[in-house]
């Protein structure tokens, strides 16, 4: 990277703060230290969908939409992001569930239909209930991962990135009117997920699937044996007539996809009704 590239990228970045010209230099800018495959700016306030403020150039397959609408729930960098306190850089590996794996082949299949090989998020809070802004980098299958070193650098900008773009941020909410507000239905189906059909354990065990934990790593933190994680896993999958965490996965999106305000009953209970028709009929 040459200083003087870098100083005039930063400065169309600075000039074009409030504009839609903004994001764009600002991706521009971070990619002079190494090149990206994508970059993704998301925008995610407390009661409202995700919006997506910016996307370099979408790739062939990728499914953005269904992301926006019910999959980037399950997101390590939307759930690091709720946590309010974990503003900075970080790499998806770093924070992923143990054995991500399996978590991230119905990632990559399901709703991306990417082969997405490294991810490094820029985590920046906007204040007090006031949500966050995520800018994703990522590199595809066949491309070079990202070095030690431009990571370390991205996290020694990460002040200044953060700066921009909150008065970026603020440049806008003074002339931009909030969308309607839908979070409170993710809210409220998360909370209703498996409530009625599943027990107390079986949930446990359900939620930390959900953020794409293994067996091992449910045993370490719930303290149970590995027999008895595998017996609830094993119940769940019966009572949902499906044979696997992806087919798990892919049941909450649909079903959270297909959901509207506001949520007062387990979204599972028709499943497992016709799960439990299928098997004692």
């Amino acid at each position: 990277m040459q200083l003087a590239n870098w100083s005039e990228q930063l400065l169309r970045v600075q000039q074009s703060q409030g504009t839609e010209r903004f994001y764009p230099a600002l991706c521009q800018l971070l990619a002079q230290l190494q090149s990206l495959d994508e970059c993704v700016v998301l925008l995610f306030r407390p009661a409202e969908p995700p919006q997506l403020l910016y996307q370099r150039a979408p790739l062939p397959g990728d499914n953005f939409g269904r992301y926006l609408k019910s999959a980037y729930v399950l997101d390590p960098f939307y759930r690091l992001g709720l946590r309010g306190s974990h503003k900075g850089v970080w790499r998806l590996s770093d924070i992923a569930p143990d054995e991500y794996a399996e978590f991230e082949q119905y990632y990559n299949s399901y709703f991306r239909h990417l082969k997405i090989q490294d991810e490094v998020g820029f985590i920046i809070p906007l204040g007090l209930h006031q949500g966050f802004v995520h800018i994703e980098l990522a590199q595809i299958a066949g491309s070079e991962l990202f070095r030690l070193d431009v990571i370390a650098q991205w996290q020694a900008l990460f002040c200044l990135v953060e700066q921009l773009v909150l008065q970026h941020q603020q440049l806008l909410d003074n002339d931009t009117l909030r969308p309607h507000a839908t979070g409170y239905l993710v809210d409220d189906f998360q909370r209703c997920f498996g409530s009625e059909v599943c027990t107390a354990r079986e949930r446990d065990v359900l939620n930390m699937m959900l953020e794409g934990h293994c067996v091992k790593a449910i045993a370490r933190q719930l303290k149970l044996g590995l027999e008895t994680v595998k017996m609830h896993r094993k119940n769940l999958y019966a009572k949902l007539g499906i044979g696997s965490h992806p087919e798990l996965l892919a049941l909450f999106i649909e079903l959270l996809a297909s959901s509207e305000a506001p949520v007062l009953r387990d979204p599972l209970l028709d499943i497992a009704a016709a799960a439990d028709l299928k098997r004692t009929g």
